[in-house]
């Protein structure tokens, strides 16, 4: 490897840990160091802010910069693209804001909105009516882009009421779905028993096994297919 190689890379790894100062002997301008650790902290919160909208807004500037800073600074960005950056940050919200739990709750939000936005198309619903199809042993999987979010608030309200209706924060532990209908992404809570069954599917266990462990009656079942369907939720596991 070339000098010149080798001192791009030691470059990159300090711009990632955001420490420069071990090339300060080898640039001739040192002070300038500074400036490019700050411009790329600046750009990685600039893009949480982006992927993390409501959040931003719940917390307030100065608290959420605060706590993208400290995320930047353990977390480098492993994409072209800062749309893909912050994946895990809920997890680290939830582990440094353990008494406010509905933050770590809006952030899994914003990003699981984000997801499917920018998934592929859902498989057309038609391959339910197909001849033969073998509901009880059928494998079924969430369409790309959908998921579900186990949260401990009401942080799928305060999404909803933000900006305009602002309301408390409260402990209501429960599951929301998200997924992209056409090209808008949705998210609802679900019924303790939906939800249920909709985590059994995901998890690989057939459809027949599932609904029947689920305690769901069959009307209930056949209800939440039809819904399921019509929004392209669920597609056949590959």
């Amino acid at each position: 490897m070339s000098g010149l190689a080798a001192l791009q890379r030691r470059f990159q790894a300090g711009l990632i840990a955001g420490d420069l100062a071990g090339l300060a002997a080898e640039v001739r301008h040192s002070a300038g160091l500074a400036v490019h650790v700050h411009a790329a902290r600046a750009m990685l919160v600039e893009g949480l802010a982006d992927n993390f909208a409501k959040t931003l807004h719940w917390l307030g500037g100065d608290a959420f910069t605060a706590l993208a800073l400290d995320y930047a600074a353990i977390t480098p960005s492993g994409s072209w693209t800062l749309a893909d950056y912050g994946d895990d940050f809920a997890e680290y919200l939830r582990r440094h804001c353990p008494d406010a739990p509905e933050v770590a709750d809006l952030a899994a939000l914003d990003w699981a909105l984000r997801t499917a936005f920018a998934a592929t198309d859902p498989v057309p619903s038609d391959w339910a009516s197909a001849p033969g199809v073998d509901w009880e042993r059928l494998r079924l999987a969430l369409a790309p882009g959908a998921t579900l979010i186990a949260m401990a608030s009401n942080a799928d309200a305060i999404w909803q009421a933000i900006p305009d209706r602002p309301i408390a924060p409260a402990a209501t532990p429960g599951v929301v779905l998200v997924w992209r209908q056409r090209l808008e992404p949705h998210f609802r809570r679900l019924p303790a028993a939906e939800a249920g069954l909709l985590a059994a599917l995901a998890d690989g266990l057939r459809f027949g096994p599932a609904c029947d462990a689920s305690g769901a009656t069959s009307q209930q079942i056949g209800g939440w297919l039809q819904a399921w369907l019509s929004d392209g939720l669920v597609v056949p596991r590959a």
